[in-house]
């Protein structure tokens, strides 16, 4: 039952969202500018974070021990995302206005892989020389989302002792869901920090979300389609009376994505290729900043650029996909054969 899914669509159609939100920002162009009205990449982002939550804690109760669990969660993260880094620093080196030994023998190469290395991106997001005249000199801004998931990795451990000793799942979740919406609120609207908002916790409240469906899924299973009306009435009516803290957004639409997730059958087999999701996500933010840095949304029919920006993007996706984090998945691993 849990495995008949569209997840893999889902996934990637909240990877896609992302990179075309960040192609109509990033390339300033006007041209593109329509790509706002059906892409926003907060949606792209919290709809991972609530199939997170819902497949990791799905994984971690099937997962035998602590340890081969943080083995699982290492594997899917890290390979491609310590390739994606030395992608940056080797490859874009070529591209920066300094030349190869200036680049090199600066210490801002060295401070962007370290502090990148352990996920803290925010300290160090520039390389020398890159993208210096775009709207954002980051290399890739979207691998800040990386170290919300990792933190949450580490936390759902916890969150299931918590449920396992005092036996009561839902008092503690409901609680992670308040408090995450508490923080957003203070650090949003009290002191005006956006960036601190949607750091851990201020997202913590989409990933509870998904452990507290998958900890009722047979209940949401059963009554999928009046939940469903419900969810979607409540995020129109939300959205008309503008509410300063929406205590039933991350809910609603927690509740869509699960649901929706098992409401497709034609789409279940989305992922029989491969799954692209995550080369998508941390590939094509470099690729668009290239692009702009040499003015080529300008200089060139923007649509076409954005187009190539696309198949580049899906051609590191595919190969990140079958050169490097597929070799590290024990699911797609073949077993070995009994030689006696």
């Amino acid at each position: 039952m849990y495995n008949k899914n569209c997840f893999d669509f889902l996934r990637f159609f909240f990877a896609a969202n992302i990179l075309l939100a960040h192609l109509c920002e990033l390339s300033q162009s006007k041209s593109l500018g329509f790509l706002s009205n059906f892409s926003d990449a907060a949606i792209g982002v919290k709809g991972f974070f609530v199939i997170s939550g819902f497949l990791v804690a799905k994984s971690y109760v099937s997962t035998l021990s602590l340890k081969q669990y943080f083995i699982k969660r290492a594997k899917r993260i890290i390979p491609a995302y310590v390739v994606v880094l030395l992608f940056a620093v080797l490859i874009l080196a070529f591209f920066s206005s300094y030349s190869l030994s200036a680049y090199f023998t600066d210490i801002n190469v060295y401070q962007y892989l370290g502090w990148n290395s352990i996920f803290l991106n925010f300290m160090h997001p520039c390389l020398p020389g890159l993208f210096e005249n775009n709207l954002l000199c980051a290399v890739n801004g979207s691998l800040w989302t990386l170290k919300v998931e990792e933190g949450f990795y580490i936390i759902l451990p916890l969150i299931f002792y918590a449920i396992n000793k005092f036996k009561k799942p839902s008092i503690i979740l409901i609680s992670l869901y308040f408090f995450s919406l508490l923080y957003w609120f203070i650090m949003e609207d009290y002191f005006g920090k956006p960036l601190l908002a949607k750091q851990l916790p201020g997202y913590l409240v989409y990933f509870v979300t998904g452990i507290f469906l998958f900890l009722n899924f047979e209940l949401v299973l059963h009554n999928k389609s009046k939940l469903l009306i419900v969810s979607v009435l409540l995020l129109i009516i939300s959205n008309f009376l503008h509410f300063q803290i929406n205590v039933f957004y991350p809910a609603t639409f927690g509740l869509i994505v699960i649901i929706v997730a098992y409401t497709l059958p034609f789409l279940n087999n989305f992922g029989k290729y491969g799954d692209f999701t995550y080369g998508l996500y941390i590939y094509h933010f470099p690729i668009i900043q290239l692009f702009r840095q040499y003015d080529l949304f300008e200089k060139y029919n923007p649509i076409l650029m954005a187009f190539l920006v696309i198949l580049i993007t899906l051609f590191f996706a595919v190969f990140s996909w079958f050169v490097i984090e597929k070799r590290f998945l024990d699911r797609y691993k073949k077993p070995a054969i009994n030689a006696n």
